[in-house]
């Protein structure tokens, strides 16, 4: 887990630039999976994270990018690009929330407490644009 994290801070986006227009980079293309927690020590968070370890390939199968976002900015999010994030999604500076951006750029899901890598799977899997993607393989 200690190697997922630098990682997913600092190698996510690959830029220090992030406000929520910016997501539509991913949109058609990736899912996306904002994890918002109050600070990087957050034990919901490395729970979370660890769960995410174990599941590298899955993710990666489901063309999910991993987003960790806290209030106080980090090395890849400016504080102020963080701050817009949660005024755009509505989430507490001192909140544990997961949301999962589908390709089409709605949000599909929404979890206050460490998500079921298997529960994440399942979500995806129902979806239209997923199932046709299974198909294609």
């Amino acid at each position: 887990m200690l190697y997922l994290l630098p990682m997913i801070v600092l190698g996510v986006l690959g830029s220090s630039s992030l406000c929520a227009q910016q997501l539509d980079q991913y949109r058609w293309k990736n899912r996306v999976l904002l994890v918002f927690a109050p600070n990087l020590q957050d034990q919901r968070l490395k729970s979370q994270l660890s769960l995410f370890d174990a599941h590298r390939a899955g993710l990666a199968e489901r063309d999910l990018k991993l987003m960790v976002l806290n209030p106080g900015g980090n090395e890849a999010f400016s504080t102020a690009d963080t701050k817009h994030l949660y005024q755009a999604y509505k989430v507490e500076k001192d909140a544990f929330v997961l949301i999962l951006i589908g390709k089409d750029g709605g949000e599909k899901l929404r979890k206050t407490q460490p998500l079921a890598v298997a529960t994440l799977f399942s979500t995806i899997d129902a979806m239209p644009m997923r199932q046709a993607e299974m198909e294609r393989k």
